[in-house]
């Protein structure tokens, strides 16, 4: 009996040292990663709710007035309400809301000041250092430089560094790379998919700085198949003096609550629906856009998945995206996955293969390729339900 007994204290006494123990811990990490509060800055000042004038003139000089706050954002129950907790996204994450600026390892100043006129097309491709096959697939198909009826596209690949402390260490083969093709921007932060809202806005500052007078931007994945001539005619038929936001338009989608998922976020972080978005793997907005984009991204809380950040900046902005049935980031029924005349018809599709877009890029380009009307309606997969 009296050794239970002393079983029994001598568990007890290591229970209450091991709760300390983690009491200590949890107010460590409580410093160490604050939560963040929605809306960084002082008061912030209101979109413009019309932007008819905008157009190639520099968007610097559009006024914008106060206030701006939460609930300028958050129709139909929309609401940032704190971090993403409890998971391993979160230490990848919250360093965002303290540090927007970040070195930049490799820059192509003179990507667009070499064009005669203004670029009309830049391809703003986020990728990652290990897609070297990718990229490489993306120069010698639909990402080609030049000026196709004196129009000019330009292609950049956007990159953070290698991802995790124990990842191979790819700087110098990218530098090599960036030598090699004079197309790669890194920057100095982890590349993870938490991060990507970081990647758009540092891409924004990059096109300010550098980029100023593109016409159009198209942003993708490096594993999308981009039909770029079929896009340079849309775009060519396009009113410049409007602002377009375009691509395959997610609406009423909702934040994932299954754990397992990599686009999970917790009811603690995002109450409500999403806004109206164009989904991630590809979509094209007006090159003078990038201002306002940049400026009222100060006062929108980064949000963990980027093309939802997107749809939430422009919705302040009050710009709705607009739906085009060439764009199908969520792929295309099987049966037409390998047709060339599927894809001869579409503007993009996601996701393709370096051997696959190689492969179709010869087969829409060969002048021999016939096709008859039933290619003219692919069948688009239908979206996962966010």
């Amino acid at each position: 009996m009296n050794i239970s007994r002393c079983l029994s204290i001598a568990t007890a006494l290591l229970t209450l040292v091991a709760l300390k123990a983690y009491i200590e811990w949890t107010a460590e990490q409580g410093e160490r990663y604050p939560t963040p509060t929605p809306f960084v800055g002082k008061a912030a000042p209101s979109p413009p709710s019309r932007l008819s004038r905008i157009s190639l003139q520099p968007l610097s000089s559009i006024a914008l007035t106060p206030p701006y706050n939460n609930s300028a954002t958050a129709s139909r129950g929309q609401k940032l309400t704190g971090t993403i907790s409890n998971t391993k996204t979160s230490r990848q994450f919250h360093p965002l809301w303290d540090c927007r600026n970040y070195s930049l390892l490799i820059n192509e100043p003179r990507k667009c000041a070499e064009t005669k006129n203004n670029t009309f097309l830049l391809l703003a491709i986020k990728s990652v250092p290990g897609n070297f096959a990718a990229r490489q697939a993306v120069r010698d198909t639909w990402g080609r430089e030049g000026e196709p009826g004196g129009l000019a596209v330009r292609t950049v690949f956007l990159l953070g560094t290698a991802e995790g402390r124990f990842g191979p260490r790819l700087q110098h083969l990218v530098h090599f790379e960036s030598r090699s093709f004079g197309d790669i921007l890194m920057w100095d932060f982890e590349d993870t998919f938490f991060n990507l809202t970081l990647k758009d806005s540092l891409f924004l500052r990059w096109t300010l700085d550098y980029c100023r007078g593109v016409h159009f931007i198209l942003k993708g994945d490096d594993d999308v198949f981009i039909n770029t001539p079929k896009v340079l005619g849309y775009l060519s038929s396009v009113d410049a003096n409007k602002p377009l936001y375009m691509g395959q338009v997610m609406s009423n989608a909702s934040p994932f609550r299954v754990h397992r998922s990599k686009y999970y976020v917790p009811e603690s972080f995002y109450v409500g629906p999403y806004p109206a978005y164009a989904g991630g793997g590809g979509y094209i907005f007006s090159g003078p856009l990038a201002s306002l984009l940049l400026l009222i991204s100060q006062h929108v809380a980064f949000y963990p998945i980027d093309d939802v950040y997107t749809g939430l900046c422009f919705q302040a902005l009050g710009i709705p995206p607009q739906p085009h049935a060439g764009f199908m980031t969520f792929d295309i029924a099987e049966k037409d996955r390998e047709d060339p005349c599927v894809h001869s018809q579409l503007l993009l599709v996601h996701r393709r293969s370096p051997q696959q877009t190689l492969h179709l890029w010869k087969q829409i380009n060969d002048p021999n390729l016939q096709c008859g009307q039933e290619a003219l309606k692919p069948q688009p997969q239908k979206p996962p339900g966010f």
